[in-house]
């Protein structure tokens, strides 16, 4: 229990860090596009769900335990950040995030699901 204990620390540190007088929300949402692309975040969630679901039949995770840990602090630090960006009515629009994938691949990517997007729901409409 202790070690579990210590694990959510780091996510009590990410809800105050917010209050420290050089906190930049901007920097953090930054600090994780440069670090996780959607296929990396889909993947790290479906791994949560995997173990979180699948817990009964002992499943070996795919991804490391500390890169999952690392991977859901990364993400609710960026939540947080787009919280406050929010809250204070900050506008993000001349900010730049570079990304770790070509902005051409992610327009591919984003075309591609919504093709398949189109498909279901006309699918779902006719029937």
């Amino acid at each position: 229990m202790k070690e579990l204990l210590k694990k959510l620390v780091a996510f009590d540190l990410a809800m105050y860090e917010i209050h420290h007088l050089e906190y930049d929300p901007t920097a953090c949402i930054k600090d994780f596009w440069n670090s996780y692309d959607m296929d990396s975040c889909r993947n790290y969630i479906v791994e949560l769900l995997t173990i979180y679901f699948d817990r009964e039949r002992n499943v070996n995770p795919k991804i490391g335990v500390a890169e999952v840990q690392n991977f859901s602090i990364a993400l609710f630090r960026m939540l947080m950040a787009y919280f406050l960006v929010h809250y204070n009515g900050m506008n993000l629009t001349e900010i730049e995030i570079s990304f770790l994938k070509s902005k051409r691949f992610i327009a591919c990517e984003l075309e591609s699901s919504k093709e398949i997007y189109d498909f279901f729901y006309q699918l779902s409409q006719n029937h």
